[in-house]
C-alpha cells in the first residue's frame, strides 16, 4: 500500500503498535501525537514507555519473536484495532510485517522483509534479476562443498557469514583453504566473494515506489568487520558517482519489492557501479539517523514510525544544522570493567554533539567480533567531513574503559 503525503501529523485517535522500541524511539513515537501500544520483550526496561497521567500509551511484555506471537496478535492486538504496527529493530521487522498482513494494515510485506534479511535469498534474487548489482555467492551444503566453491573462484578472498544476522556478527574473511577449514561446518551460512575497497551505506526513503536517497554515509570498520566510524557526507565519494548510485539503488529496491518506508543499504563501488553488500527495510543503526538529521535536517526516525499512518515521506525543505557529522566508537580489551572515564574535549573546527559509555563497572567486555562489544561512542559536527571524522575518532579514543582480564583476581 502506498503511503500518502500529509502536511499534518497523525491525529490523536489513531493507534500505533511499536515493537521493541528503545527509549529514543519511544520519545519519537510520542511526538507523533497518536495513541501508542508498546510491545516489549521480557526483561526490557518499561519506565521510558509510561507517560505519567496519560492514557495515550500502554505496553505489553511479550516476546514478539516467539511462536506464540500470532496468538497475541489475534487475542490482544486485533480487538484493539490498531492503525499500524512498526519496528525499527532488526528482530522486529518480520513480526511487524506479519502483524500488518494479518490485521490488513499498511506495511512492508513479509516476503520483502525476508528477502532482505536472508542474504542467500537476496543474492539469488539479484543473480536472476540484476546480476550487475551482486557478487558470486553460494550456500555450501558441507565443508567440502565450501572448499570446492572457494577454489572454483580462484582461491581469492571470500566472506563467510550467517544467512540472517546484523551488527557484523559471525562475519569472517576467508583468505585460504586453511581459513575455511578452521571455521568448521558452514551450514546455515553464505559464502560470497569479498570486495575490496571503501564501503558506504545509502539511507533512503520510499513513497509509492519512488525511492529517494536521503544521505550517503561512509563507513569505517575494524577487525571482524565491526563498524568503528561513520561520517556524513562521505568524503571519499566523488559527486559524479551519485547519479549512478541513485539509479542503481532504485533498481535494487524495485527488484526486492520495497515500495514504502526506509532502507539502509550497504554497498561498494566497483567498476563504476554499486555492488550491494546487504540491505534492511529500516533505518541504519550506530547513531546514523542522528548524523543524517544534523546534515540534512531529515528525521528518519520520525518518518520511519509515521509513514504507515499516512505521514508520507521526508521532503526537500528540511533544514540541516551542519555541513558534516561523524560518529566513532571506542573499544577496550576483553575483561570485566573496572572504571570508566569520559573525555572533556573541545575542537576549534568541530562541535561535540555527544560522548557516552555503553558500559559501567562490573560489566563484561567481549572480544571485538560484533558491534555489541564496543564500549562507547563520540559524535561531532562541523564544516568538513574529514575533520569531523578525525575529531570523532579523537573523542572516542579518549573514552577510558579499564578492564580486568576475565578470570583474573580483583
Amino acid at each position: 500500500m502506498g503511503a500518502r503525503r500529509m502536511s499534518q501529523p497523525p491525529s490523536e485517535d489513531r493507534q500505533l503498535v511499536v515493537l521493541g522500541a528503545s527509549g529514543q524511539i519511544a520519545a519519537v513515537a510520542r511526538r507523533l501525537g497518536c495513541r501508542l501500544i508498546h510491545v516489549q520483550k521480557p526483561g526490557s526496561p518499561l519506565e521510558q514507555f509510561i507517560e505519567p497521567g496519560s492514557v495515550r500509551s500502554t505496553y505489553y511484555t511479550v516476546d514478539y519473536t516467539a511462536e506464540s506471537f500470532p496468538s497475541f496478535l489475534e487475542q490482544v492486538l486485533r480487538p484493539l484495532a490498531p492503525d499500524a504496527v512498526v519496528s525499527v529493530r532488526e528482530d522486529g521487522l518480520g513480526p511487524a510485517a506479519l502483524a500488518n498482513a494479518r490485521l490488513g494494515l499498511a506495511g512492508t510485506p513479509l516476503e520483502v522483509v525476508e528477502t532482505l534479511r536472508d542474504k542467500a535469498k537476496m543474492r539469488a534474487l539479484l543473480e536472476s534479476k540484476a546480476p550487475h548489482l551482486t557478487v558470486r555467492a553460494s550456500v555450501p551444503a558441507s565443508l567440502e562443498d565450501a572448499v570446492d566453491t572457494f577454489l572454483s573462484w580462484g582461491g581469492r578472498p571470500a566472506i563467510l557469514k550467517p544467512r540472517a544476522s546484523s551488527g557484523s556478527r559471525g562475519v569472517v574473511l576467508v583468505e585460504s583453504v586453511a581459513d575455511l577449514l578452521a571455521q568448521g561446518d558452514p551450514s546455515g551460512q553464505v559464502l560470497e566473494e569479498y570486495l575490496p575497497g571503501q564501503e558506504y551505506s545509502a539511507e533512503s526513503f520510499s513513497v509509492g515506489g519512488v525511492h529517494r536517497i536521503v544521505a550517503l554515509v561512509e563507513k569505517h570498520t575494524g577487525p571482524s568487520f565491526v563498524e568503528l566510524a561513520h561520517v556524513v557526507p562521505a568524503p571519499s565519494l566523488d559527486v559524479s558517482a551519485v547519479p549512478v548510485i541513485q539509479d542503481q539503488l532504485t533498481e535494487f529496491l524495485d527488484v526486492v519489492g520495497l515500495v514504502d518506508g526506509p532502507a539502509h543499504t550497504e554497498f561498494k563501488l566497483i567498476d563504476g557501479g554499486i555492488r550491494v553488500i546487504e540491505s534492511h527495510n529500516r533505518i541504519g543503526g550506530d547513531g546514523i539517523p542522528h548524523l543524517v538529521r544534523l546534515v540534512t535536517g531529515t528525521d528518519l526516525q520520525r518518518w520511519s514510525m509515521g509513514w504507515p499512518l499516512g505521514l508520507g515521506g521526508p521532503g526537500p525543505q528540511d533544514r540541516p544544522a551542519a555541513a558534516a557529522a561523524a560518529i566513532a566508537f571506542a573499544t577496550a580489551p576483553e575483561g570485566v570493567v573496572q572504571s570508566v572515564a569520559l573525555p572533556r574535549l573541545e575542537f576549534a573546527d568541530a562541535t561535540v554533539e555527544d560522548v557516552r559509555s555503553f558500559v559501567r563497572p562490573g560489566d563484561e567486555v567481549a572480544v571485538l567480533t560484533s558491534s555489541s562489544a564496543r564500549v562507547g561512542s563520540g559524535s561531532v559536527s562541523g564544516a568538513d567531513p574529514s575533520r569531523v571524522l578525525a575529531a570523532a575518532r579523537r573523542l572516542a579514543a579518549g573514552i577510558d574503559v579499564v578492564c580486568r582480564p576475565t578470570g583474573a583476581r580483583g
